[in-house]
């Protein structure tokens, strides 16, 4: 009986242990715990308002997303799609949490196209190398090469809404509401050939 004791003791000794050095760790983080994904690399994840039928839909879109972009796999992490009756838009990317919001219902075609456009800012918000192909995105749209990426006075004249359009051109080969904002064949191969670029 008293080895079974010391056992058990040693057990919660060893707990106890463990416990203060997750604790000492904590603090010397400023009481922020960091977690790290054992698979940091590009997956999508849904949320709980997220319907069946779109997972499907936004899985082989995401796949196909991430097929114009082999050389950048190792910069695209984990996304998350939720699902949203009421939006103010058709879909919005939300950086701070890595998270792309889409409005339902909605035909798939334009359900695509929407993933499309709104995973493409995800890239231009994760991959740091993104900055290395805006000037020449620029000059193949027209745009002076010092033009604010993502600020001006319309969503037609901004250029990181230029480049989700690119994205969804190459991806699914045309455009199925271009919103004003026309596309050139050369800003296209600039997309093309910065995702396959390693």
């Amino acid at each position: 009986m008293p080895s079974h004791s010391r056992r058990w003791s040693n057990g919660i000794l060893v707990a106890v242990r463990r416990t203060l050095i997750l604790v000492v760790l904590i603090a010397a983080l400023g009481g922020v715990f960091i977690y790290t994904s054992p698979d940091p690399g590009p997956r999508l994840r849904f949320d709980e308002s997220v319907p069946a039928d779109l997972q499907e839909l936004a899985d082989q879109t995401w796949n196909d997303f991430l097929a114009v972009h082999p050389g950048r796999q190792d910069c695209i992490p984990p996304l998350t799609l939720q699902a949203a009756w009421e939006l103010d838009n058709r879909g919005e990317y939300r950086p701070g949490s890595a998270t792309v919001v889409i409005r339902v219902p909605g035909t798939p075609v334009t359900l695509r196209s929407e993933l499309i456009h709104e995973f493409a800012h995800h890239v231009e918000f994760t991959c740091p190398e993104h900055d290395s192909m805006r000037a020449d995105f620029l000059h193949a749209q027209g745009f002076p090469t010092t033009t604010n990426w993502f600020e001006a006075d319309t969503w037609e004249t901004t250029p990181s809404e230029h480049f989700a359009e690119a994205t969804v051109e190459l991806v699914m080969g045309r455009r199925t509401h271009p919103g004003g904002i026309q596309i050139t064949l050369e800003a296209v191969e600039v997309v093309r050939a910065w995702g396959l670029r390693s």
